[in-house]
């Protein structure tokens, strides 16, 4: 969609200073709507929000932090009105390697980022008023395969999907629709360390279409599902991937490896 076919719309969407979260709240403010940008660095934030076309506000704070969702929310409303589009896309992986080899701190701190934010956002929101409206949450195509260094990120990202389903079935009667993104390799910050150096060629190779995704890829599938032309889409998860899905799980220089 081109145009402003979200104007008079309030939108939220964590982790938006950088990577996919920048790319969604750009598109957003480009399509009309007021948006309410979450980041932890000040001055990335503040550039980030400054770029931006419209109507735009930062808000920092990490999602660890417990109050972030109702702080949020409250901005929303005290400078935009009720936010009606949530994206939730701000994300933590605190251990990377074998899953044997998980702390217990690490595998909590990494389940309950990656999904109490994303419920209590929704639940301020309501409580606030919201209806109707679109929620995206930001999953991973590791949710539903074997990553073999990701474990407790893809477990996270698989409780959150479950959630999806869970807050559609609850929130369609008030015209909320809750849907999920689930992204391949893309090249952000956190993942840095799937794609840096050797292994970004060596995974491009692997994926049917030859190149791996970039921040507007994800953009352009949550801000189809939080527009009016996705109006009977709810509970679903939308992989954008480049088809690397249907190819394997494993990261190119895993496959077969198992010491």
């Amino acid at each position: 969609m081109t145009g402003k076919d979200l104007d008079g719309r309030v939108a939220i969407v964590t982790g938006a200073s950088r990577g996919i979260g920048r790319a969604v709240a750009g598109r957003l403010a480009e399509r009309g709507a007021a948006v309410v940008l979450n980041g932890r660095d000040p001055d990335v934030l503040d550039a980030a929000v400054a770029e931006l076309p419209g109507r735009a506000m930062g808000v920092r704070g990490s999602i660890n932090d417990p109050e972030l969702p109702g702080r949020l929310v409250a901005a929303a409303v005290a400078e935009f009105g009720v936010p009606d589009l949530l994206v939730n896309n701000a994300a933590v992986s605190a251990h990377y390697g074998s899953l044997l080899a998980a702390e217990r701190g690490a595998f909590e701190k990494t389940m309950l980022a990656n999904t109490w934010p994303a419920l209590s956002l929704v639940q301020q929101a309501v409580a606030a008023g919201m209806g109707p409206g679109a929620v995206v949450n930001i999953s991973t195509t590791g949710a539903s395969r074997v990553h073999p260094v990701t474990g407790p990120y893809c477990a996270s990202k698989a409780a959150l999907e479950a959630m999806t389903a869970t807050l559609a079935r609850e929130l369609g009667p008030r015209g909320i629709r809750v849907n999920a993104v689930a992204p391949g390799l893309v090249r952000t910050d956190l993942a840095r360390v799937l794609w840096e150096g050797e292994r970004g060629p060596a995974e491009e190779r692997l994926v049917p279409l030859q190149r791996l995704g970039e921040p507007e890829d994800i953009a352009a599938a949550v801000c189809w599902l939080l527009g009016p032309e996705s109006a009977w889409v709810t509970g679903t998860v939308v992989r954008v991937d480049g088809g690397r899905f249907h190819v394997g799980g494993e990261p190119a220089d895993l496959i077969g490896v198992y010491s």
